[in-house]
């Protein structure tokens, strides 16, 4: 039944045939700087909108005296390199990967960077500069040989939490679980929590959901002879171990955790990557676990013709044609000198396979390439993939360049009683009865952080009949029949924008303001209700009027929610508060 709902969509959908290809613009687009990349593993690559402008940025770890490099969107044109970190300070120090996150919940994102040489660092968004706040936050500064970082909210407190993989076999160290105190603080719960594993060869983990019960549960990747592990979250704070029960304890000396649901069943799936014998643990190929929904898993990596045999790193699924189904691009550290594919993509069949295929761009794709990173740079609804590539060598920044165009949905999350990216939300949504589902996270695949903002590829749908958000809050936001081709923002609990509503005649300044927001309509504005950023309510007003002022001079500086009613639709528009 599942395999025909799959063809029906595949008609409805896929009705543009098109071509996927990539092509190489890092130079052009300004990605050209040296990388330091000369050690084993490579370095992470982070693809987030680390300063809010509405365009994905770019951060790149790297190697042995050289910083870490972020690269701001112009506006989707180019990027340019500029330097985030403290002047007076020296970080130029191994660093394997980093995360954009707004662990404080203040509407700005933070940065967490780890190492395996020189300790991990938080650094806190204080006003658009950059404060180390790791010892205050409560993390060791001593090297404790991290790789990944993955965040989640493993209470639904809202606020995130942190796993720490570390490669730390041969010592006392282990993996670590950090709770997110809510105060600016953290505090180490490995051992009370049940996460303790031991000393292991732990490259990186993904927090998700994996029985749908509403607690994110913690899957890792482990190196050489070790068995992944897969920890279920019991909601009191404790973890079970269920690796063996859920069939995922597979030994593969495995390179990454690439978490999506592939076969839109409402079950997330697993997709983990591997070196070929020889190179590594002898179990050669790529093993793609799928969620059979009752707390186990099925390697499913021959019936869906997905295994590469190849050094592979990152990851990750997208759907590249936007035709309504999740296409897979893995990474190899191979170069066309060795005897094994220097990467691998799999078109997607729409029927519980996929086949693999080398004519879909890619021409230059001759890199030692790691991790890997998906994002929309110019928001054109057609996703990128960005590599961090070895041996000192420039990234490569694939373009979609995908023709025809078919239509899209993106989905951005502003959380307000869950975490303010809604970290851990899952969006599903609909069209003539044909779900697809995208799960938002942060840390994931081979030390990689993807857009937070969710993509769907629609085909030639001109409209969505709904989309679900279920936050971890326990609340779920639905709007109903939304169109195509835009980026939508869900505010979590209140009303939602559409293009369904001309708001251009809306307008509301200053922003930021001091005192006095004013708001500007061509039609009555009925009423207006501000919320802060636990989703409490502070004001409300019913001006009835075509003009309104909110007297904000009371409040704290930060960031605020505006719900505005004109003729019965609904905005809210973020405010922030100096």
């Amino acid at each position: 039944m599942k395999y025909f709902l799959f063809t029906i969509l595949g008609l409805f959908i896929n009705s543009a045939v098109g071509q996927i290809n990539f092509q190489d613009r890092a130079s052009i687009l300004g990605l050209n700087s040296d990388t330091g990349n000369t050690v084993f593993g490579g370095f992470g690559a982070s693809f987030v909108d680390y300063n809010d402008d509405g365009f994905d940025d770019i951060t790149l770890a790297s190697g042995d005296n050289v910083p870490v490099r972020f690269y701001k969107n112009i506006d989707g044109l180019l990027f340019s390199q500029e330097s985030l970190l403290p002047t007076l300070t020296n970080y130029n120090y191994r660093t394997r990967s980093t995360t954009w996150i707004d662990y404080d919940n203040d509407g700005d994102k933070d940065l967490f960077l780890t190492s395996d040489t020189d300790g991990n660092r938080l650094f806190q968004n204080q006003s658009g500069t950059l404060v180390d706040v790791t010892l205050t936050a409560g993390f060791p500064t001593d090297n404790v040989f991290t790789y990944g970082a993955s965040w989640g909210d493993i209470n639904n407190d809202g606020c995130l939490d942190v796993y720490l993989s570390n490669r730390s076999l041969g010592t006392l160290i282990t993996n670590y679980l950090f709770l997110n105190n809510c105060d600016g603080t953290f505090s180490d719960i490995t051992t009370s929590s049940g996460v303790s594993a031991g000393s292991v060869w732990s490259f990186c983990s993904a927090f998700f959901d994996f029985n749908n019960d509403g607690f994110q549960d913690i899957y890792i990747a482990n190196d050489k002879t070790t068995p992944n592990y897969l920890f279920k979250n019991n909601g009191d704070g404790t973890f079970s171990d269920v690796s063996i029960s859920s069939g995922s304890d597979i030994v593969i000396g495995a390179m990454s955790v690439t978490i999506d649901d592939y076969d839109s069943d409402g079950y997330f799936d697993i997709f983990i990557t591997n070196s070929p014998n020889g190179a590594g643990y002898d179990a050669p190929g790529t093993v793609l676990l799928r969620n059979n929904g009752d707390e186990t898993f099925s390697d499913v990596t021959n019936s869906t013709q997905t295994s590469l045999v190849s050094f592979c790193w990152g990851s990750n699924f997208l759907d590249a044609d936007n035709d309504g189904d999740l296409d897979l691009y893995v990474n190899s550290q191979y170069t066309s000198t060795d005897s094994f594919p220097t990467y691998g993509f799999y078109i997607n069949n729409s029927l519980g396979t996929f086949s693999s295929s080398t004519s879909v761009g890619f021409t230059t794709n001759d890199y030692n390439s790691y991790s890997s990173a998906i994002g929309d740079y110019n928001n054109d609804g057609k996703l990128e993939i960005l590599s961090n590539n070895g041996n000192n060598q420039n990234p490569s920044f694939w373009e979609n360049t995908s023709t025809p165009v078919n239509n899209y949905l993106s989905v951005k999350l502003q959380g307000t009683t869950s975490n303010n990216d809604g970290v851990g939300s899952i969006i599903e949504i609909s069209i003539s009865g044909n779900k697809q589902y995208r799960l938002v996270l942060a840390g994931e695949s081979y030390m990689a952080q993807n857009s937070l903002i969710e993509n769907f590829g629609v085909g030639n749908a001109t409209s969505v009949d709904y989309v679900k958000v279920k936050w971890l809050s326990g609340l779920t936001d639905i709007l109903y029949n939304v169109n195509v081709n835009q980026k939508l923002t869900v505010v979590e609990g209140t009303a939602l924008s559409t293009t369904n509503f001309d708001f251009n005649s809306f307008t509301y300044y200053p922003n930021p303001t001091k005192n006095i927001l004013i708001l500007d309509a061509q039609q009555n504005i009925s009423n207006v209700t501000m919320y802060n950023m636990l989703g409490q309510e502070i004001i409300r007003l019913s001006p009835n009027a075509l003009n309104a002022e909110v007297d904000m001079s009371s409040l704290l500086s930060g960031a605020y929610f505006a719900k505005v009613t004109i003729s019965g639709t609904t905005k809210t528009v973020r405010i922030i508060k100096q």
